[in-house]
């Protein structure tokens, strides 16, 4: 097997000469084994080893005999070793994720850590063909794309895996056959977990009625996923160099020249990678969300849809705009502007213009148009102003009359992180118009209208 390792390590440069290894060892079989071979490659590599074992504060006398048995294996082989300790089940309820997520969380927070103690180490763990078996039956039961099929990475950044392409029966096989001492998890047996029903029945299953090398035959079928997953990838990296741009904002632009040729694929590829860029990740956002973003480009103009994790993405007249999430009311100062007319006037706390034109009425058929609208001008009895909300803001609509504004973004489903940023065209506390969204019935033109106002939000 350690030839097989060598290959693998090799294949992948996943370490090189005279570099620091951080070691995750739980003191289960397969990290056990890890130790062991990497402690064997160590003179072939010029390695330095250091290991990390996380108490989660699950198990109990089981866990605090786990954490002592790595620290004395590791004592005897030299292996500076150090023993973190988490009440996981804790962290998992304050931060609200389960407790898998949160113990891989705490892992390679830890494993980083350590790993500035040195210069460009690497991370070794103890992955293995089983486990991306395992992840891509786990994946598709849940759905998944060509990313999920390619299963678990050989490596990621400074995570190198050195048994990913040995199998289970071969880590035991090694195991006995060096008489290298190990601890068993009760919970691996224990099939209330999807991981244990898949481990213990599905796999098992299938290679007795269908394919005895399955295990072997799906990773090969992941490597070749991988490979193609990576050189779509590639494509999709480069026209996304081309089509997509950050404004002062760190709101992500598509330009929609550029964005509406490209074949599906690669848009949802795109803006898979924007999410990424945007350091949000993936997790939370399914398909639909991707093609609800995708389908904008569609959409009429100030089209808006809220996305997980407090984001949002809408359609201007060029671009699809992706937007982080962020307290708007809290991180944009109020503002209040009196209106000339005509004129163009900068919002600064928006970077956005509007501009105002009076004209005469010549038709009463009017485009609609979701950021320009036409006034009754002879209505207004105030100075105009486009500012942000107060108190005692209302607006007449067709359907309900007069109606608070704070009783308007409730019912139309506004987020409220997002309601103190909307402007708002006003007439004393009137508002006349808000923006992207609602105009008020009562300044609609009419036979009656002689003067109109135009206003674009541009």
């Amino acid at each position: 097997m350690l030839n097989k390792v060598i290959k693998t390590i090799d294949n992948y440069h996943m370490i090189n000469d005279k570099e620091t290894v951080i070691i995750g060892v739980s003191g289960g079989m397969d990290s056990m084994c890890l130790l062991n071979v990497l402690y064997q490659l160590k003179s072939w590599y010029v390695i330095r080893m250091h290991a990390v074992h996380i108490h989660h504060g699950i198990r109990g006398k089981d866990a605090d005999e786990d954490a002592r048995f790595v620290s004395k294996f590791c004592k005897r082989l030299h292996i500076p070793c150090d023993i973190f300790y988490f009440n996981v089940k804790e962290e998992a309820a304050v931060h609200k994720v389960s407790e898998e997520e949160m113990g891989r969380n705490i892992r390679y927070k830890m494993f980083d850590k350590v790993s500035q103690q040195y210069l460009r180490p690497k991370i070794a763990v103890a992955h293995h063909e089983n486990d991306v078996a395992e992840t891509i039956l786990f994946n598709l039961m849940r759905g998944t794309g060509l990313k999920g099929m390619s299963g678990i990475r050989a490596v990621r950044g400074n995570v190198v895996r050195p048994l990913i392409e040995c199998s289970r029966k071969e880590i035991e096989s090694y195991c006995c056959n060096k008489k290298i001492p190990y601890r068993e998890d009760y919970t691996n047996t224990v099939n209330i977990y999807s991981r244990n029903k898949i481990r213990n029945h599905l796999i098992p299953y299938i290679e007795e009625n269908f394919n005895a090398n399955w295990i072997s035959t799906i990773s090969q079928t992941a490597r070749i996923i991988r490979d193609e997953d990576e050189y779509l990838g590639s494509i999709a990296n480069t026209y996304k160099n081309q089509c997509v741009s950050v404004n002062d904002m760190n709101d992500y632009l598509i330009d929609l020249d550029k964005f509406r040729p490209l074949d599906s694929v690669i848009k949802k590829r795109i803006i898979r990678k924007v999410l990424v860029d945007m350091e949000v990740g993936l997790k939370d956002f399914e398909h639909k969300h991707i093609e609800s973003i995708i389908k904008l480009e569609e959409k009429k103009v100030s089209k808006l849809i809220h996305l997980p994790k407090g984001m949002s993405a809408k359609r201007d007249y060029t671009h699809i705009i992706i937007m982080p999430k962020r307290d708007r009311v809290s991180s944009l100062t109020s503002f209040k502007y009196t209106v000339d007319i005509p004129s163009n006037l900068y919002l600064k706390e928006l970077n956005e213009t509007i501009s105002f034109k009076l004209m005469d009425k010549k038709s009463d058929a009017f485009p609609k148009k979701m950021y320009t609208k036409w006034f009754d001008y002879d209505k207004i009895e105030n100075n105009l102003e486009v500012r942000t909300r107060m108190a005692g803001d209302f607006i007449y609509l067709k359907d309900t009359g007069k109606k608070k504004l704070k009783d308007y973004f409730i019912d139309a489903k506004i987020p409220r992180d997002i309601r103190g940023a909307i402007p708002l065209l006003t007439d004393g506390s009137n508002v006349i118009w808000i923006v992207g969204y609602r105009m008020n019935e009562y300044y609609k033109i009419s036979k009656s209208t002689y003067k109109i106002l135009e206003v674009c939000f541009c």
